[in-house]
């Protein structure tokens, strides 16, 4: 019998573990990009306005983690509108917001595949996303994991959106050579985010939470 239930680090931390452990290997048959949760399985999401982790449980007595999945629920700009001013010639171009709801992270012990777990999982968190008021609900997924794609696509009934490239490049001996004629002025996080909701505010997908994400201990902040 499998379980769905909220993910609770006090007993769950171990098992969650073990599942990314197995799951590091892609479908591809090569080895992946692993992030390194370092032991917070919740980093990707805490900080995030509204957040979740769901794990699926098998077992009565002897219970064990075979399964997770992450979301969490940003308010970002889904367009733009015209606010028309009758006593000004200048006319102002405004954000539409809307929530948008992020599945992350979703995991399925290599074991235990193809028995629903992952269908699942996702069903119940957008339960969650639905009860939170998200209108949208988002996925990224690399295009040869066709189990995930067959997944959201044609069970979950989602659409494909973008194909966007991750550009990878070697950390150590990074070398990046800056133009002489370019300045880099590191901003504090107030006028980090002066300068991103001017520049960027009525850009798709830009967080309303911008100034959270520049004030977060672990973002190097803004540079101009």
């Amino acid at each position: 019998m499998i379980v769905v239930r909220e993910y609770d680090p006090s007993r769950d931390l171990n098992g969650v573990e073990d599942v990314e452990r197995r799951c590091e290997v892609g479908p591809s048959g090569k080895l992946s990009l692993f992030t390194d949760l370092l032991g917070d399985p919740l980093c990707r999401i805490r900080h995030s306005p509204s957040f979740l982790m769901l794990v699926a449980e098998m077992g009565t007595e002897k219970k064990e983690i075979v399964g997770m999945i992450r979301g969490c629920i940003k308010t970002v700009t889904c367009g733009i509108k015209l606010d028309l001013n009758p006593k000004s010639q200048n006319d102002t171009v405004k954000p539409v917001y809307t929530k948008l709801a992020y599945v992350l992270g979703l995991r399925v012990s290599p074991s235990h595949r193809r028995e629903g777990i992952g269908f699942k999982l996702v069903k119940m968190m957008e339960e969650w996303f639905t009860q939170t008021g998200a209108e949208y609900s988002y996925i990224a997924t690399e295009n040869d994991n066709q189990a995930s794609i067959n997944l959201f696509t044609g069970k979950c009934g989602y659409s494909k959106f973008r194909k966007p490239s991750i550009l990878v490049n070697p950390v150590y001996a990074h070398r990046v050579n800056v133009s002489r004629q370019v300045t880099i002025i590191k901003l504090d996080p107030v006028d980090a985010e002066s300068l991103y909701r001017l520049r960027f505010s009525t850009t798709e997908f830009f967080p309303r939470d911008i100034d959270s994400v520049l004030n977060n201990k672990l973002s190097l902040g803004g540079c101009a």
